[in-house]
């Protein structure tokens, strides 16, 4: 809060001479307008009703102001009250007016000698004043200077603006400048809004807030034609600092510039009728407000009326003390006969004491009870710990167990593609075989013919010679020579035919070799190429289902899913609602591990959750109804399940880490059941193998899955047999799961990874039919060129026989036409060749027979070595069969045992329920034992209880005596507690009361005395005020020569002057303002306010209009006697307003330093100037 202002005293300190703040001691010091508590009273409003006062104002800011009333209809002063008889004391000390005066004379005397040179104030100042449409001004701005300003300038020029701006302000109202009802009706005409600005001066060592508003306090009055006004406080610098109106009249306040005061601010009006026409009772009341005697006297009254009140309400008080002291004597009787029944309360008292410890005991009972409890429950926990630790063996056994047969199951499987590779190359070669023997047979039948050729041609011969004989009988010599010539030419011919024949047989092996092997590579083909169109179809199927099925969730599962599903969220009797198919909590992050993944989850992902035996059960029911009893029901409990510390190294992805499981049960389920957390993901085979079975064996890995890169959809799984300590390794192929896909996943970038599935196995597929195609192409080529070959040996066979025959029948020809070269034994030998041709082709034919005969043996040989493989394979698959319905019964057996497992472990999350359930009733007794311990150390510390003494005994005891102690109570009609706490609230209440009125009497007194004090510095102040207003009155008079009286007259509250222009006219006491000329009243009335003035202490003084009544010699003569007393006034600023200039001494005035002339031009006037003239 901003300090106060002192008032100024003489430098004797022997008396106030100008009071600058006058307040009591009663009003807070808060920075806000703080209204006169007298207003508040019932009194002072009755008094102000009947006294209005012209500086009472609303402290609204967008309220209307209230016009003031004239000081001539103030009605006349009520009767003298008890307050104002002992404020006045009978006007004892106004009585010697002459001795006043003559202490006010050499006071002033005094000072005059003392005085220095005027000099200007470092705050309070008023140094610039800014109108924005304001009256009739756009915008005017005003500098001041700091100690005597005149405003001069023509009527309608906006002077009297200029005073109406400062007093708005500063926080005055509209009503009391006499320019306007209300702030908007002083907007310019044409305008919607209009400013005023105030600039103060804010320095020296009393400077109001200086680190906040620094060397100037920037003051703006807002106000619209809407009725709207509000303040803006701003620093030197522009900058806002405050919008409260309370922060404005707090800086006026400490200022105390006063502009609501009629004797600080005279407004035009105000001084027209104060120097005119003013009754005696108007001056004084001017005088009265201007001196702030009145702010005194409203003051002072407000302390009698609290005075008043405070003693009526001692006198109320007393009969209250008698009242609460016969209640306290009453109440102090009843406690003194309940203390004479001590002995029963004593006896209760002790009983009690044991009831409250007998009662800890039995509670102390009970919680050795719950903690017995509490460890049975635990050694329960242990025990269903180590059942479900076995279990957990069992099922990693079966686990265990089932893989290594699934291991063997796909060992079968893939030892089942070489048997049937097998099958085939047996089929093969028993059809290369038959085929051989369906040669033979068409050979030997061929040969059949040869000699059936054969016997014709011994036929033949023979029936030649029988020719022969009969041509013996005539010679022929001709053609003898011919026919040896052509015999050679045959000869020749037979030669090339055999040679040919035996080349061309010699060529035969090399093909059918040839043709065997291309038939071996196709048989070989054949079966991949049947797998890789079946994996092309089943990937094609795949993509497709994958595109048809986008946003399907349901598309992996059973069609009877969703109804499974359906009947699941109807049901309302499940304690926990089932979890699954755990397929659609599971998103698969990579989908290249989802063959794998599907493959290696398989059934899991169909499987369903629950945390209870009962849920387990119906589901199951819900299961069985749809004929869905393959789909497993496992039972997980809510307990957290803490993988830290036993997952693989970081660096590894893990089947846990590549799945986002949106269920915490689902994923406990799967780390328990599938080891999902300790099962690493490598892509390369090789680098798995490396992770896995080089080095040391990786900390907190149970298996690895890769990606068989050679064939697309297929992985390889590393793992170890027979538990986390054992060595024995085992490696196996993943196939590609059978159906859909289960878990959820990025379905664009799965449909991505499937495309390429497809692209790479048609690739594969395209492959080996390109390599099939090659073999069949060879083989067929192979195979036409073995039988051209065949073709071409009959050929050339036929080509030698034709030959030899034609040898023969040259020969024949040569013999019959040479007798003599014994043709006819030439037939005969010809015959023999022929027999002898015929036995051979026989023998041949037989030989043939002999090679048919083993090539069926051959034949019969392949097929039962087909049979062999075709019984091989039967068996091969009958033991996968078994193998793989062994599979389904371990699986079985690994479903029973994780059944039984999460049943152990729902059993231990049930026994822990119990356990804490028995753990919160321990902890419930033994905060009960506790709070049974506290009651009861309220009572008495800890005592034994008598031997044999029991609750229910003490309790009996108890009664009886409390049935002694109702009756005592029903006598006495309260308890011995409420006895005693009412004697000692009743004499409490008597102590206190009597204290306060004490109080009350020791404060009375004070501000009785206070009150006195402060009515006997009132009355100093008031006589001293008056004395140096007369005092200052005719000081002022003879600056021109006049003499004069002013009469004070406080009883009848009226101020008179009598002035007598002709101080050489001795023995009057001066003639009645009435009777003056114009000139003189003025004067006059001049001197009057420069008097009153000199005795207030206000910083700024503001006069409108001082000389309109006034002739030139009076106007001067009344300027120089203002800059005179201003300039004593030392430090205080004049703001004087005259539309008459300074007269003659005008020039004189203006250079002298400390008065600055501020003249003003009519903006009318201004505007009709600046108009263009017309010509």
């Amino acid at each position: 809060m901003a300090p106060q202002k002192r008032p100024r005293r003489t430098e004797d300190d022997e008396e106030i001479i100008a009071v600058e703040r006058a307040s009591s001691s009663l009003r807070p010091e808060v920075q806000r307008k703080r209204a006169r508590l007298s207003e508040n009273s019932a009194t002072s409003k009755s008094r102000h009703a009947r006294e209005p006062s012209p500086s009472s104002s609303s402290s609204g800011e967008d309220e209307e102001d209230e016009e003031l009333p004239d000081a001539e209809d103030n009605p006349a002063p009520p009767p003298a009250t008890q307050y104002e008889a002992i404020r006045d004391a009978d006007f004892r000390h106004l009585e010697n007016a002459d001795l006043d005066d003559h202490k006010a004379t050499q006071q002033f005397l005094k000072r005059s000698q003392r005085m220095g040179d005027n000099h200007a104030a470092n705050n309070a100042i008023i140094e610039d004043i800014t109108c924005v449409n304001f009256m009739c001004h756009e915008k005017l701005v005003v500098s001041l200077g700091p100690l005597i300003n005149f405003v001069v300038g023509e009527n309608g020029s906006g002077k009297s603006a200029v005073l109406t701006a400062l007093t708005l302000c500063l926080g005055g109202k509209a009503a009391a400048t006499n320019r306007g009802a209300s702030l908007k009706s002083l907007i310019k005409t044409g305008c919607d809004a209009g400013m005023l600005t105030v600039k103060l001066k804010n320095q020296g060592n009393d400077a109001y807030q200086p680190d906040v508003y620094g060397k100037s306090i920037i003051i703006e009055r807002h106000f619209s034609r809407s009725g709207s006004s509000h303040f803006k406080l701003k620093n030197e610098n522009g900058r806002l600092i405050s919008n409260k109106k309370g922060d404005v009249e707090d800086i006026i306040e400490y200022y105390q510039l006063q502009v609501d005061n009629p004797m600080n601010v005279l407004t035009q009006d105000a001084a027209k009728t104060f120097i005119t026409s003013s009754t005696p009772a108007q001056k004084y009341q001017f005088f009265f407000e201007g001196v702030q005697l009145k702010a005194l006297d409203d003051d002072y009254r407000l302390v009698s009326d609290t005075c008043d009140q405070i003693e009526a309400k001692l006198d109320e008080s007393k009969e209250d003390i008698l009242a609460l002291k016969k209640i306290a004597k009453d109440a102090q009787t009843k406690a003194e006969l309940v203390q004479r029944r001590a002995g029963i309360r004593q006896e209760v008292r002790r009983l009690t004491m044991q009831m409250a410890w007998a009662q800890v005991e039995e509670q102390e009972r009970a919680l050795e009870e719950r903690e017995q409890l509490s460890i049975r429950a635990q050694q329960q926990i242990e025990q269903a710990e180590k059942e479900a630790a076995d279990k957990d063996e069992l099922f990693q056994a079966a686990v265990e167990k089932l893989d290594s047969n699934n291991q063997r199951a796909t060992q079968l499987e893939e030892e089942l593609i070489p048997l049937k590779e097998e099958e085939e190359t047996a089929k093969g070669e028993y059809d290369n075989a038959t085929e051989k023997v369906q040669q033979a047979h068409n050979e030997q039948k061929a040969m059949g013919k040869d000699v059936t050729a054969a016997s014709n041609k011994v036929k033949t011969f023979q029936h030649e010679i029988e020719q022969e004989k009969k041509r013996l009988e005539a010679a022929n010599g001709g053609a003898h020579a011919r026919t040896l010539e052509e015999i050679k030419e045959a000869e020749a011919a037979v030669s090339n035919a055999r040679e040919a024949l035996e080349q061309h047989d010699e060529q035969f092996p090399h093909l059918e070799e040839a043709s065997q092997r291309e038939r071996a590579k196709e048989i070989e083909l054949k079966g991949p190429l049947a797998a890789k169109r079946k994996a092309v179809e089943e990937a094609r199927e795949r993509l497709n289902s994958l595109n048809n099925d986008r946003g399907n969730v349901m598309a992996g599962f059973d069609n009877r899913m969703p109804r499974v599903l359906q009947q699941i969220r109807t049901d309302a009797g499940f304690r926990e609602k089932p979890i699954g198919p755990l397929g659609m909590h599971i998103t698969l992050l990579k989908p290249q591990w989802s063959h794998v993944l599907e493959s290696t989850l398989g059934g899991a992902l169909s499987s369903f959750i629950v945390t209870n035996k009962p849920d387990q059960k119906r589901l199951s029911d819900i299961l069985r109804r749809n004929n869905m009893n393959w789909c497993p029901v496992a039972i997980v409990n809510h307990e957290p399940l803490d993988t830290t510390g036993h997952e693989p190294d970081l660096q590894y992805d893990t089947i846990l880490r590549v799945l986002d499981i949106d269920n915490d049960l689902v994923k406990k389920h799967l780390i328990i059941a599938q080891a999902i957390d300790q099962s690493i993901l490598v892509p390369d085979r090789e680098a798995g193998y490396r992770i896995m079975f080089e080095g040391p064996r990786p900390e907190n890995v149970r298996q690895c899955f890769c990606i068989n890169n050679k064939i697309r959809g297929w992985g390889f799984r590393l793992a170890y047999i027979g538990g986390r300590q054992s060595q024995n390794r085992e490696q196996g192929p993943v196939k590609p799961p059978q159906g859909k896909p289960k878990m959820k996943t990025e379905i664009e970038s799965q449909i991505s990874y499937q495309r390429e599935t497809v692209l790479q196995l048609e690739r594969e597929r395209d492959a080996v039919e390109n390599d099939l195609r090659l073999v069949q192409q060879r083989l067929s080529k192979s195979s036409r060129a073995v039988t051209i070959h065949r073709q071409e040996s009959e050929k050339l066979k036929r080509a030698l026989q034709r030959a030899e025959e034609r040898v023969d029948n040259l020969r024949a020809k040569l013999d019959s036409f040479n007798i003599e070269d014994g043709r006819l034994e030439g037939l005969k030998q010809s015959l023999v060749d022929a027999e002898r041709e015929r036995t051979i082709a026989a023998e041949a034919y037989g030989t043939l027979g002999l090679e048919k005969d083993k090539l069926n043996k051959l034949s019969a040989e392949q097929k039962r070595k087909l049979a062999e493989v075709k019984k091989g394979l039967e068996e091969h698959e009958t033991k996968l069969s078994k193998m793989k319905q062994k599979c389904k019964n371990l699986e079985h057996v690994r479903m029973m045992t994780l059944t039984a497992k999460n049943h152990a472990i729902a059993q231990i999350e049930v026994l822990r329920q119990e356990k804490e359930k028995a753990q919160r009733k321990q902890d419930q007794q033994a905060a009960q034992v506790t709070e049974f311990i506290a009651e009861a150390t309220k009572i008495c510390q800890r005592i034994p209880i008598e031997p044999g003494q029991t609750t229910n005994s003490l309790e009996t005891k108890l009664k009886v005596l409390d049935e002694q102690v109702k009756a005592y109570r029903r006598q006495q009609g309260a308890t011995d507690e409420e006895i005693n706490d009412a004697a000692v609230e009743a004499e409490g209440a008597y102590r206190r009361a009597k204290a306060n009125h004490q109080g009350l009497e020791e404060l009375l007194a004070l501000l009785k005395q206070s009150f006195l004090n402060r009515m006997e510095m009132y009355r100093r102040f008031q006589r001293s005020i008056t004395a140096r207003s007369r005092i200052n009155f005719g000081y002022l008079l003879s600056e021109r020569a006049f003499r004069g009286t002013l009469t004070i007259d406080h009883k009848n509250k009226k101020l008179d002057v009598h002035v007598q222009p002709d101080d050489t006219v001795k023995g009057s006491k001066g003639r009645q303002t009435k009777t003056l000329s114009g000139g003189e009243k003025s004067f006059s009335s001049i001197c009057l306010l420069l008097s009153l003035w000199e005795a207030m202490g206000a910083p700024l003084r503001c006069l409108d209009e001082y000389d309109v009544f006034m002739d030139d010699v009076n106007r001067d003569v009344t300027t120089k006697m203002i800059i005179s007393a201003a300039r004593r006034s030392v430090g205080r600023q004049f703001i004087l307003i005259t539309p008459k200039g300074l007269g003659n001494g005008g020039d004189e005035i203006a250079r002298q330093d400390d008065v600055t002339i501020k003249r003003l031009w009519d903006p009318r006037k201004k505007r009709i100037d600046d108009m263009p003239q017309v010509q």
